[in-house]
């Protein structure tokens, strides 16, 4: 399950930084700038302990875990 969730992840932070680009391209700056953010920022939290979107949250979930990593 994990695996297919870090795929789905990858896809998503991949085909957001391209339809920016391409945003850009096309003359949509205002659009494009904030999807190439959204992607930045993805790839950041990916970047620190395997976060991101669609990120496991049962374990914080559980009492007397801390919800913030």
């Amino acid at each position: 399950m994990k695996r297919t969730r870090r795929t789905a992840r990858d896809f998503v932070i991949w085909a957001v930084a391209t339809g920016g680009l391409v945003a850009l391209v096309l003359g949509w700056g205002i659009i494009g700038g904030i999807l190439l953010a959204f992607a930045l920022y993805q790839l950041v939290l990916v970047s620190k302990r395997d976060g991101g979107l669609f990120v496991d949250q049962r374990a914080a979930d559980r009492p007397g875990k801390p919800t913030v990593g």
